[in-house]
């Protein structure tokens, strides 16, 4: 495979074109390169889980999983917005829509209806993914994500901003 130039990286992560693939459920689903909204997204929704005590006995952790996951439903949502992008978490469709005048007529009219795709594949994702393969598919997609770079954006803009305090107005 031809090596991509940095102006092609760019305008797939702005445009969140697919440059891969994963196959779920015997269904092929896009990956959006990375992008800052996708990365704010992910962390909204790991903010809302709950902290398990990472020195659980080994004797104690099956009934630690089990308490904790009622909460983590949240999973499945984390890995659809990964596999997805922010871009393509909803989806306008056009559907026939067809009805029935006096109960005798067919009438068709087109329809337009609002696909919550991130919904359906954290559904699909949590029934039928063994949690191993959802282990591996968020590291390799929090990897793919460039965090380092968000981290040294943010580390950068941090450091402007202590850098160059803003004036204080006193009434």
């Amino acid at each position: 495979m031809a090596q991509r130039t940095i102006e092609q990286m760019v305008a797939s992560a702005i445009l969140e074109k697919a440059t891969d693939k994963i196959e779920l459920g015997g269904v092929v689903y896009p990956i959006a390169d990375p992008s800052i909204a996708t990365l704010i997204l992910v962390s909204e929704l790991i903010s809302t889980l709950p902290v398990v005590d990472k020195e659980i006995p080994k004797e104690l952790r099956v009934y630690s999983a089990l308490h904790y996951a009622k909460d983590y439903s949240a999973i499945g949502d984390i890995c659809a917005i990964l596999i997805l992008g922010a871009k393509n978490l909803r989806e306008e469709k056009e559907i026939i829509e067809e009805k029935r005048i006096l109960g005798l007529f067919p009438c068709k009219k087109k329809v337009k209806v609002l696909v919550d795709k991130q919904a359906e594949l954290s559904r699909l994702i949590l029934d039928n993914i063994k949690p191993s393969t959802i282990f591996d598919l968020i590291i390799q997609r929090l990897q793919d994500m460039e965090i380092g770079h968000f981290f040294s954006i943010t580390t950068s803009l941090s450091e402007a901003n202590i850098l160059k305090p803003t004036k204080e107005v006193v009434h």
